[in-house]
């Protein structure tokens, strides 16, 4: 067990889960690297090496390389004069047979020499190169993946985070993000983009959602044949929200450690996972140069849960909610406020909630489908004619005092929002239509936020 919970871990971030994998730029002289048919086969010897002596799962390692080989000798890579096209290529093909993200190689001879440069240690350490001046400005410009922080309606903290940038460096403005979001009522942490990273951030960050230390995950490392397990931290920066509503987005581009969190949380039940399945990338990877300038980055351990020994390896995380990507939020928004809604206790709380939440809910899912027999029960005159409700292409319509015909959306099959653009959606007022026994439209009741009503008669 290792009781450091700061340990860091390179699950790769932007390389690993974009749709066209970047390569570092070469320099002019390493440019002239000639990349013939021997250096080809010098380089996919090297790969099944490495996977021959650390690859995660051996099993597979005999199907890969005679892949690999088999893509060498049809001339797959002939063609192929410019290294970065090379380790393009040979990503695509290693991805393709073991469906493991993160595998992959790049051409990078300066990371190469230094990590020949640096001592070795075994991948259970998670030991990492220092990051360069230039990775540490990039890490500063981004604001280390912090990417948005707001206060939405309903008192809802949200986080858009792009990363797991390792928290040595990230430390501060993490503990800064999660403090911004203490006196929320619900937090939506949005993990859409986020293809993963280290560790240690991961556990700083979940360490706010619990009370006090709990396990998080345990990592399988076939080097040494060692289990260990990670925890959260015993004490953070600031104030913890072990009972704040918690809601984290996900896409297909979410991966690695964006999974592992999402993962864990939803398995305690801490937090509810809306949007789309995940990547499916369960696995660690260690970085080993190749030869010839070019580094072969090779999964080396498994995270799991220690008690089901399940983990996310190609299944992915799963939602609780399934919604398409660029809807999550909405719905999560939504979600969440309804979630307040049941329990809250104060009368002024309740009322600003039940106002708020149908709004939310036609932003996620659009105006409920009224059956138009039901809307044509509600057409007619109201308020001495002062009030014009009519069907216009199966649209109902409200004309009033101001003289302009607004549309009606459905928030329920007898609440509909008044559209008016000319104010905010929250003081747009609502129309509510009575009927009596019999199934008559009686009134049209006109609703504002503060609970108000006015009632206007029907005309006969």
């Amino acid at each position: 067990m290792n009781s450091n919970p700061l340990v860091c871990l390179c699950l790769f971030l932007i390389w690993l889960f974009c749709p066209c994998t970047v390569f570092p730029q070469t320099s002019q002289s390493e440019q002239q690297l000639v990349i013939d048919s021997q250096l080809r086969k010098r380089i996919i010897d090297q790969i099944g090496r490495s996977l021959q002596d650390k690859y995660i799962e051996p099993e597979k390692v005999t199907d890969i390389n005679l892949y690999m080989q088999t893509r060498l000798k049809n001339g797959a890579y002939d063609k192929l004069d410019d290294p970065g096209d090379l380790a393009q290529a040979l990503t695509k093909d290693l991805r393709t047979v073991s469906k493991d993200l993160h595998l992959f190689v790049t051409y990078d001879p300066a990371l190469a020499k230094r990590i020949l440069a640096a001592p070795q240690s075994p991948s259970y350490e998670l030991k990492e190169l220092p990051p360069t001046e230039e990775s540490l400005a990039e890490m500063r410009a981004t604001n280390y993946s912090f990417q948005k922080l707001e206060i939405m309606r309903g008192n809802i903290g949200y986080l858009d985070l792009r990363s797991f940038v390792d928290a040595t460096y990230s430390k501060d403005t993490a503990a800064a993000a999660m403090n911004f979001l203490a006196n929320t009522d619900a937090v939506i942490v949005d993990l859409r983009r986020n293809p993963g990273g280290f560790i240690n951030l991961e556990l700083f960050l979940a360490s706010y959602f619990y009370p006090d230390r709990v396990e998080w995950l345990a990592r399988y490392h076939r080097d040494g044949n060692k289990t260990l397990s990670d925890w959260t931290l015993r004490d953070v920066p600031g104030k913890r929200m072990p009972n704040v509503d918690l809601f984290l987005l996900t896409s297909s581009e979410t991966g690695s450690a964006a999974e592992g969190f999402a993962f864990r949380l939803q398995q305690q039940k801490r937090a509810r996972v809306i949007g789309e399945k995940t990547s499916g990338a369960g696995y660690g990877n260690k970085e080993t140069p190749i030869g010839d300038g070019f580094v072969f980055y090779v999964s080396v351990f498994r995270q799991f849960d220690r008690q089901s020994g399940r983990g996310w390896q190609t299944t992915g995380v799963p939602p609780d909610v399934a919604s398409p990507a660029a809807r999550a939020l909405a719905v999560a928004h939504s979600e969440a406020v309804k979630t307040l809604l049941l329990k809250a206790t104060d009368a002024k709380r309740k009322q600003q909630l039940s106002w708020l939440s149908p709004l939310l809910e036609l932003e996620a899912y659009g105006p409920k489908q009224i059956p138009i027999p039901v809307l044509r029960r509600y057409v007619g005159k109201y308020d001495n004619g002062k009030i014009d409700v009519s069907l216009d292409q199966d649209q109902l319509s409200f004309l009033g005092a101001s003289g302009i015909k607004r549309r009606m959306l459905a928030l329920g099959e007898d609440l509909f929002l008044v559209e008016d653009s000319s104010v905010s959606p929250e003081r747009q007022a609502r129309a509510r239509f009575v009927m009596d026994s019999d199934g008559v439209v009686t009134e049209l009741r006109l609703l504002v936020a503060d609970g108000r009503s006015f009632p206007r008669a029907r005309m006969r």
